[in-house]
């Protein structure tokens, strides 16, 4: 189905090219002028052979998905109008998991495995308010750093900056979604990730897992807090 509208397109370039011809700007050689007319004339022309690239598409229309090669990666966000009606720091959160998620600058297929895990996890309720919980019940809100005291390594527990909390526990809830597929290649990486978000979200999984080892380790060495500099 073709969504373009060209007729509009094709009628607004010949008016022009019209008025153009007609008002004798395009005759004369030698002259700056001349010589700027004449490739304005040749760039409306390569507009007019590319029109199909260059306008626009229908109100509450979608141009058409490329198609071939790679286009199975697409298809996964036809569905998620939703995400259209978020807020700025819900869709910045979005965009975070897409960055984190991406390996080897390949940015279209990390946003089809995070859409295709929204697909997974719409049936269990609000996505955006599920993946808000995962996250909050993973962040780890004090950490562990190796400091070294007159010959002996110490770790020594600090507080964590909240951003930095939350880009833990995303890149956790990946690491923990990897290993699960480690053993079974058959599950896709989505599938894992869908998974994880789920147990995380009641407090479960490999994720919240490691949060609690690093608070426990942060317990423990809570006596070497007074050689926190930083």
């Amino acid at each position: 189905m073709n969504l373009f509208e060209k007729s509009n397109f094709n009628c607004v370039f010949s008016s022009a090219l019209d008025w153009f011809h007609s008002s004798g700007l395009s005759e004369g050689v030698g002259t700056k002028r001349n010589r700027f007319c004449r490739e304005r004339e040749s760039f409306y022309a390569l507009c007019l052979s590319h029109r199909s690239y260059s306008c626009y598409a229908r109100g509450g229309l979608l141009p058409s998905r490329p198609r071939g090669r790679g286009a199975s990666t697409y298809n996964c966000s036809d569905n998620l109008g939703y995400i259209r009606g978020l807020n700025g720091k819900q869709k910045q959160l979005i965009k975070k998991l897409v960055h984190i998620c991406m390996i080897d600058g390949k940015k279209t297929r990390s946003r089809a495995i995070v859409y295709k895990t929204f697909h997974r996890l719409a049936p269990h309720g609000d996505v955006i308010k599920l993946l808000v919980n995962a996250i909050e019940n993973v962040k780890p809100i004090c950490g562990v750093k190796k400091v070294r005291i007159s010959g002996i390594t110490r770790l020594v527990p600090s507080i964590t900056a909240t951003n930095r909390q939350e880009t833990l526990a995303i890149r956790w809830m990946l690491e923990s979604a990897a290993k699960r597929r480690m053993g079974k290649k058959s599950i896709s990486l989505d599938q894992c990730l869908y998974s994880e978000i789920l147990e995380a979200s009641q407090k479960m999984g490999i994720a919240r897992k490691k949060r609690d080892d690093l608070h426990k380790l942060a317990e423990a060495n809570r006596s070497f807090s007074h050689y926190r500099w930083w």
